[in-house]
């Protein structure tokens, strides 16, 4: 009898354990996520996935992804890279590399700029709704005030219409060859250290040690750090958000902001010329994008979209 009690009592421990387990490791995900990880218009970093460390370990869908010339694809996959592959400072063919940081980036540019239409349909929404009732929502009133404060746009209270306005000039797009043809510049196309040890694909600094790489050469009296990122989507997001609402890029939003006024298509051949004070070489650095854009036909990317539900599906 005592041992039908203990095999039955094992049972029991057993079902409960396997009861219990799931739900710690879900609970453990969730804790490792961030908050907005399930919410259809943020970044869903738990879909993001590590490249694999050889070709040994490369899945069939990632080796797709990597091997596409993305200048023949309709629609682009929605494979999201954690960061870079680390095998591309090895690969001595310089068209092969090029096509795999493209293959690698294109997805990630084009979910970030996703993101940013999400923002500008919300915006848009909260701008009608001020007009027709004098005030937004409690809940768009405080994401209004979120996004209000990373664009560096002061609100009154309530917001105004032009207020939105003012944000609607700031959260916009970036042509993905403007984006590729920078990253591509400042990282050695994926290859250097920065972008293979932090994600660190535009060369942007930050003088906060806990989110900064220390650069191995530094000109003395500066104390700057290379700033680093978990995701190559918060790297290519932080770039976007930099020439959107930094004073030093108003020449590119105002002539965004006409191109659109005309109809016109906003693409990085047409935006480049206003990132004259990007680098400290100025307009020989602004060629230099423009001869990366032309070189690699990367403005043929500017109207690539990414795949919808239907067409991952199949």
């Amino acid at each position: 009898m005592r041992d039908q009690i203990r095999k039955y009592t094992g049972f029991l421990l057993l079902l409960a354990l396997l009861a219990v387990v799931p739900i710690g490791i879900a609970r453990h995900m969730l804790s490792e996520s961030r908050d907005d990880a399930f919410v259809e218009d943020k970044p869903n970093y738990l879909s993001h996935q590590y490249p694999p460390s050889g070709e040994t370990e490369m899945t069939p869908r990632l080796s797709r992804l990597l091997e596409e010339d993305m200048k023949s694809v309709d629609a682009v996959p929605r494979t999201f890279l954690a960061r870079l592959p680390e095998t591309l400072p090895d690969i001595t063919d310089a068209k092969k590399r090029k096509q795999q940081f493209v293959s690698a980036m294109l997805p990630i540019i084009l979910r970030a700029n996703e993101l940013i239409i999400a923002d500008r349909g919300r915006l848009l929404a909260i701008r009608e709704r001020i007009e027709r009732e004098g005030s937004a929502g409690k809940r768009q009133r405080r994401w209004l005030e979120d996004i209000a404060r990373t664009h560096r746009v002061k609100l009154s209270s309530p917001a105004t219409p032009d207020q939105i306005e003012r944000l609607l000039f700031r959260v916009d797009v970036i042509p993905p060859s403007l984006a590729l043809a920078q990253a591509a510049m400042e990282s050695g196309w994926g290859t250097s250290y920065f972008a293979q040890e932090g994600n660190a694909l535009f060369g942007e600094w930050t003088w906060n040690e806990e989110e900064g790489i220390l650069p191995r050469s530094r000109d003395e009296g500066k104390n700057h750090r290379i700033k680093s990122f978990e995701y190559l989507l918060d790297s290519v997001r932080s770039y976007m958000i930099n020439l959107n609402r930094h004073r030093s890029y108003r020449e590119l939003r105002d002539r965004r902001a006409e191109l659109r006024e005309h109809s016109l298509p906003v693409s990085g051949p047409a935006l480049a010329p206003s990132l004259i004070d990007y680098s400290e070489r100025g307009a020989d650095y602004v060629g230099d994008i423009l001869s990366i854009i032309d070189y690699n036909d990367l403005d043929g990317l500017d109207s690539a979209s990414l795949m919808n539900d239907v067409q991952e599906s199949r």
